[in-house]
């Protein structure tokens, strides 16, 4: 299907919906909030690692524990810092309506849990499953990283895989969504039917001639998902 296609379905008719799964950097996050935490207090190295990344000299996993090591930071400090980063508001509603529905929503995300939960947690949203990167500090008063959620057939090294959590049999129902922005989405986008893409994924999608529903906000997408009857009538 071609995207002009999914894009005129997008407006027309509500999309049966029986899971979906959100990124959580830049999607539900107004900004990248690893890059951000990396930002504020990583060793300027680690924008070097970052453009290894994206020219695909490196896996995530290596570019993320690279990163992560230049961290100079306690635990609380980054917390507290992660707590106040801006959010697309319309998770909330977005997690509201698929409570009301029954249809699971999840974060898939190739960042920090630490961050995620902090983020969850300020805006009342912990009761949602994450599969994230761990963040943890040694005894040497260091940070580390350890990846639960990768995986050996990972086509992309991912510290996540999108793939393996959100395709576990290997194929998608058409009625599964993915929500994403960014290098760490391309790869679950190629497999999954309907995908709601914004800035670099959308791009990729639209490149790769890979269907996709563009948005900017998440108030956008959840209108997308339940649509009523007399909206198209």
């Amino acid at each position: 299907m071609l995207n002009t296609d999914i894009q005129n379905l997008s407006t027309c008719e509500a999309i049966d919906v029986t899971e979906v799964f959100c990124d959580f950097d830049g999607t539900i996050t107004c900004v990248d909030a690893t890059d951000a935490v990396l930002e504020a207090f990583a060793l300027p190295a680690w924008r070097e690692w970052e453009q290894r990344w994206v020219a695909g000299e490196i896996s995530s996993q290596e570019c993320l524990s690279r990163q992560v090591a230049l961290i100079q930071a306690e635990r609380d400090m980054l917390v507290s810092f992660a707590a106040e980063l801006p959010i697309d508001e319309g998770i909330i509603a977005l997690g509201r309506q698929c409570a009301e529905r029954s249809v699971p929503l999840t974060i898939v995300s190739d960042g920090l849990d630490l961050v995620v939960e902090a983020v969850l947690r300020r805006h009342g949203l912990l009761h949602l499953p994450v599969f994230s990167n761990h963040l943890r500090w040694g005894e040497n008063g260091h940070p580390s990283l350890s990846f639960p959620f990768a995986s050996q057939e990972c086509e992309s090294g991912a510290g996540t895989c999108k793939c393996s959590l959100a395709l576990p049999t290997g194929r998608a129902s058409s009625s599964t969504v993915y929500i994403g922005d960014g290098q760490s989405d391309q790869c679950v986008s190629s497999k999954i039917r309907t995908v709601f893409a914004k800035g670099a994924l959308q791009a990729w999608c639209k490149d790769k001639s890979i269907a996709y529903i563009p948005f900017e906000t998440l108030t956008e997408v959840t209108e997308h998902f339940f649509l009523k009857e007399n909206d198209f009538k």
